[in-house]
């Protein structure tokens, strides 16, 4: 049986949501059926020299800065000596452009692209106009959920007809069994006491995700509740890191609130969470992994009612919902997981079940396999 060739495009996979979707398809294709190629506009990226390491074929540095004049040729050339029957590209705006742009001059016979934002922090819409102009020649674009393909049918304007949603997919047994040594090493590194609960925030350090929601949550929770001893970690990587050190000393909350950087360890820190919080803006935010991970760890996750989360957490069943960046709703749903023992294991067994029939990596899998099957005939 002749192998469906894919190539997949990005700018660069540094670790987040959308690249941890592209690394569980891509090493979970089955290779009987699949050949598949990496081509990095930049660099590779964390999750992206993974998937080098494990063996997949990749390119790095196809574009050699943003006025790079050669960047299209050097593309169609990788393109055609690969020859792929599709070219995927995730939703990074110079490989959506570049990719299609150059696998119609290869004659790639078909083109998909992974939407993964519902808008910018400055913009309802995604796509630029470049992005939109290249829809007559794309195949299909990949929605998260039911919400996001609305989004993308009514504010983006692509075809209904190109639309398929795929919702994201977790392995849940990389959650559900975690090495109890490595646990505790985490809370001796972390200087976690015994009687410390955990709130911890795992996402980019950027302006859409609310960081001083959190903040000022704490602060409350400092001032009304002193008989709780919480320690807040913040997880995660991005330009807003020096304005929440600022935020958290001007609260008086250094000794509480731990900006501990980008981590590998998942797993591991929410094992030791009693909580996961999102707060985000109602911007961007669509189908995050994170809380997902939290659901199938059996975290009790609080979350902001934006983007597709509704359709993961039904308020009190699974997971409790707030309003977007707000600190005081933020601080009486955790004070609620924190004194409702009962209802809160109750919350942790649904979330799990919830991930468990939905969002399984299996599940997401065949989707894609589906896709791409019927892509190529």
């Amino acid at each position: 049986m002749k192998k469906t060739r894919i190539a997949f495009v990005a700018s660069t996979l540094d670790v987040g949501g959308a690249e941890h979707v592209l690394f569980n398809l891509i090493t979970r294709l089955p290779a009987e059926r699949f050949e598949t190629e990496l081509l990095f506009l930049r660099s590779p990226g964390t999750v992206g020299l993974r998937l080098i390491r494990l063996g997949f074929p990749a390119v790095d540095s196809v574009g050699r800065g943003r006025q790079d004049p050669f960047v299209l040729p050097r593309l169609v050339s990788h393109l055609r000596s690969f020859a792929p029957d599709i070219l995927f590209s995730i939703d990074h705006h110079n490989a959506m452009f570049w990719g299609r742009f150059a696998s119609l001059l290869a004659r790639v016979p078909r083109r998909v692209v992974a939407s993964h934002s519902t808008g910018r922090m400055e913009t309802r819409r995604s796509f630029t106009r470049l992005d939109r102009a290249l829809m007559r020649w794309t195949d299909a674009v990949v929605a998260l959920s039911g919400a996001h393909a609305g989004y993308l049918r009514e504010v983006e304007r692509i075809d209904p007809r190109k639309i398929v949603v795929i919702e994201n997919g977790i392995d849940t047994a990389r959650y559900e069994a975690v090495d109890a040594a490595k646990v505790e090493r985490l809370r001796t590194e972390l200087g976690l006491g015994e009687g410390d609960r955990v709130v911890s925030m795992i996402a980019a350090l950027r302006p859409e995700k609310a960081h001083e929601a959190l903040i000022e949550a704490a602060r409350i929770i400092a001032e009304r509740r002193p008989d709780l001893t919480l320690k807040f970690l913040v997880v995660g990587r991005g330009p807003r890191r020096q304005a929440i050190e600022t935020l958290t000393t001007a609260a008086g909350l250094q000794e509480s609130v731990l900006l501990i950087g980008e981590r590998e360890d998942i797993p591991e820190l929410l094992c030791i969470s009693n909580a996961l919080v999102l707060p985000s803006h109602a911007a961007v935010e669509t189908l995050p992994l994170v809380v997902l991970e939290a659901m199938a760890a059996g975290v009790p996750v609080v979350a902001s009612a934006v983007g597709s989360i509704p359709e993961i957490i039904e308020n009190g069943v699974n997971g409790l919902l707030v309003a977007p960046a707000d600190p005081v709703g933020l601080s009486e749903a955790l004070c609620h997981i924190v004194d409702e023992r009962e209802k809160t294991q109750g919350m942790i067994e649904r979330a799990r079940e919830t991930v468990r029939q939905k969002f399984a990596v299996e599940k997401m899998l065949r989707g894609y396999v589906d896709l791409f099957d019927r892509l190529t005939g």
